[in-house]
């Protein structure tokens, strides 16, 4: 029987496809996932001594959209043929000057210099890097294809490629030119995320709100409590740890969309690469927050990657897992997704369709995982 097209308004969770109502953007919003408003307790919920996720601490998010994949190689390969772009790891950041008369906490590595050069790191394993004058997005060490998320892009690449994706689709841009601050839909300097109009990358409480299903106690991103290789892109050679189960070491990324998405509809939010995030690793507060942009590091300038590296073991890829790096910094385990505010017009009504099956140097160490800051 034929049934109509409907709207409804939005009280649980949608699936993973929609359009708007107005058809307006429809190129990337097609791939994009609302994700409703919710409150929730970001953190180490399973008490598990996973550095800086503590003190737990109860964040109230507004809607927003997160692209169900990474950004993907032939995604990326546009955005440099249009702009000619050159990225960090093809050039080299020349920027660090300033960058380098920050002073670092104690402890912490200082990389800044090798960053001023090209290359990236070359990650195969937590245990084996190096740096590499030759590794970029266009060889990152192993064979990928135009759907594999791109890597070897640096925080400054990602939000470069969110300002040409925004001007393209007639959008108000989301980042400052050279210091990188959030710019609302009149060009002003902001840290209200629901004011900035364009693409721009999720906050670390958007990530980790979306990556648990609108704040579930979920250790994976996947909707999981246990790590599997069948359906998480991680080191599982050998996995030792109580939550992940022995399986197949890829040494590679694979391309987006390989395995389950959650119940949004989200792929890959555990393991394949770490993503950026907008915000700096900043410390968790014991007061409730709403809708937080972390402006200052608790590690000094870093921002924020979430999501756990296909060269890690399954402690990387827990939801509530931060990596603190510089902007500059760039790995073949690192790339990126995007996300948008939901303006308040946009915040309610939606029509769903549901989507088909899927067919770095200082490191620290915890309970034998390798953590990078750099």
């Amino acid at each position: 029987m034929r049934t109509a097209t409907f709207t409804i308004l939005i009280v649980v969770v949608g699936l993973a496809r929609f359009e708007k109502i107005d058809g307006s953007h429809e190129s990337e919003m097609k791939d994009m996932v609302y994700v409703p408003e919710g409150t929730f307790n970001m953190g180490d919920v399973f008490h598990e001594d996973v550095p800086l996720a503590s003190p737990v601490q109860e964040v109230t998010l507004s809607g927003f959209y997160l692209n169900k994949y990474e950004v993907t190689v032939g995604e990326f390969s546009l955005f440099v043929d249009e702009n000619e772009y050159i990225t960090s790891a093809e050039a080299g950041d020349k920027g660090l000057a300033e960058e380098r008369e920050r002073p670092l906490p104690p402890g912490i590595q200082d990389s800044r210099a090798r960053l001023s050069g090209p290359g990236a790191w070359k990650i195969d394993s937590p245990s084996q890097w190096s740096w590499n004058e030759e590794v970029n997005w266009r060889d990152p060490g192993f064979e990928q294809d135009s759907r594999s998320p791109v890597v070897c892009i640096s925080w400054k690449d990602a939000i470069a490629y969110c300002n040409w994706l925004s001007q393209r689709e007639g959008l108000p841009i989301a980042y400052e030119a050279g210091t990188g601050r959030l710019l609302d839909e009149k060009g002003r300097t902001t840290l209200d995320t629901t004011q900035v109009a364009g693409y721009r990358l999720s906050t670390e409480a958007e990530w980790e709100f979306a990556a648990r299903e609108r704040g579930k106690k979920l250790r994976f991103g996947n909707g999981s409590n246990v790590a599997s290789s069948a359906d998480i892109n991680f080191n599982a050679a050998h996995a030792e740890l109580p939550y992940a189960e022995a399986g197949e070491f890829r040494k590679r990324t694979v391309p987006v969309g390989s395995f389950r998405p959650n119940i949004l509809g989200l792929y890959d939010m555990s393991g394949n690469v770490w993503e950026w995030c907008s915000d700096f690793v900043g410390k968790y507060s014991k007061s409730a927050q709403k809708n937080p942009y972390q402006t200052e590091g608790v590690m000094g300038p870093r921002r924020a990657a979430r999501g756990g590296p296909w060269a890690g073991d399954a402690g990387l890829a827990r939801t509530y897992v931060r990596l603190g790096w510089t902007s500059e910094n760039r790995c073949n385990n690192i790339g990126f997704r995007i996300a948008r505010s939901a303006a308040p017009s946009i915040n309610s009504i939606m029509i769903f369709q549901t989507p088909p099956k899927p067919s770095c140097s200082g490191t620290y160490k915890l309970k034998g995982h390798t953590y990078g800051m750099f």
